[in-house]
């Protein structure tokens, strides 16, 4: 989106032009530490959805905190763009089915270990055909339906397409996966045993509840999205995790009729999910945004006074969907500029 006037390195936060997505890395830090720890003190493995920042030096951040099974991203073009950022094993949550996507998948398998989801025979064969013609080798994992998703297999018809990807040419059998809900996943998996099919990985998605996902017995990865970030649809389910990644923005006009507004808006952030919180500015909310600019009340009444040019920090109620709006995050240590980088999948929809 935006094409950023650059600032050198230790420049404070506040002198950053705006609007930026500014992740503090202390906090950022301490999130992995935290729920890297959790989960490996369970015996799972976590796979860190790199999806919810589209940013590859986030993800080597992540990767290297340790306890990590490979990456997850939704898309084949971010599985592309990461590869190219030097990662070698990822599991695309998502279907391939249409010829030229696929052609992409199996010409990407030739170079690093990449899983991508199958809920059907016919899509297993055609992938088996495809990674057969490039002379590579695919993996595939079996999406697990529940009550709240729709693509997926019931558990029940788990262990025959498990089999029947077992059976395939240059396919392999990833694991099970399931986007919420560990006991149809756990189901599936029994199932798959009890037909004597081994199954390597057992994944359920989530922050809000991976503790305890992490720690249901059968469960091998739990793949995390906006842990590292944080955002305010996690923290009120998460609270020990710290806000890393805020919106800087700018009070561009301040008028008698009660409204202040600063240069974030819809552009800038998503509210998909919600409006954005105000962090520094005690009773304002956000009652609306228009394209360019963002609204600030004072809902609580305290008589706060802020001036033109004055700086607001906002928390977004999606990280994934604001991050991919930026061309850039800004990180910063003790309220100083330390990189600055590159968010290089956003956009890669496809």
């Amino acid at each position: 989106m935006e094409r950023p006037t650059f600032k050198p390195i230790g420049t404070p936060s506040e002198e950053l032009d705006t609007p930026a997505l500014v992740v503090d890395l202390d906090a950022l830090d301490a999130n992995i530490k935290l729920v890297h720890g959790a989960v490996r003190a369970s015996g799972a493995s976590i796979r860190p959805s790199l999806d919810s920042h589209l940013c590859p030096a986030i993800g080597h951040i992540q990767v290297g905190a340790g306890g990590t099974n490979g990456v997850a991203v939704s898309t084949l073009g971010q599985a592309e763009v990461f590869s190219q950022h030097g990662f070698s094993d990822i599991l695309l949550t998502n279907l391939v089915v249409t010829r030229p996507k696929i052609s992409r998948a199996v010409a990407l398998a030739r170079r690093i270990k990449l899983a991508v989801l199958a809920d059907s025979a016919s899509n297993v064969d055609t992938l088996s055909a495809a990674a057969q013609s490039s002379g590579s080798t695919i993996g595939i994992a079996v999406p697990v339906r529940t009550t709240t998703t729709t693509i997926g297999v019931i558990p029940s018809e788990a262990p025959s397409l498990a089999v029947h990807i077992a059976g395939s040419p240059n396919v392999d059998l990833a694991g099970l996966v399931s986007s919420s809900g560990v006991e149809p996943l756990l189901e599936a998996a029994a199932a798959c045993q009890a037909a004597g099919v081994h199954v390597p990985m057992v994944a359920v998605q989530g922050s809000a509840d991976l503790d305890a996902s992490a720690a249901s017995d059968g469960i091998s990865d739990v793949l995390a999205d906006s842990y590292a970030l944080n955002d305010n649809s996690l923290a009120s389910r998460r609270p020990e995790l710290q806000k890393a990644a805020r919106i800087l923005a700018t009070v561009v006009s301040s008028k008698d009729d009660g409204l202040v507004w600063v240069d974030a808006g819809l552009k800038a952030t998503s509210i998909d999910t919600g409006l954005p919180a105000v962090d520094n500015v005690d009773g304002a909310v956000v009652p609306r945004m228009s394209a360019e600019h963002g609204a600030l009340v004072d809902e609580g009444n305290l008589g706060w006074d802020l001036d033109l040019g004055s700086k607001v920090w906002l928390v977004p109620d999606d990280i994934a969907n604001t991050a991919n709006v930026y061309d850039y995050i800004h990180a910063t240590r003790n309220g100083q500029l330390e990189a600055v980088w590159e968010v290089s999948a956003r956009g890669r929809y496809n």
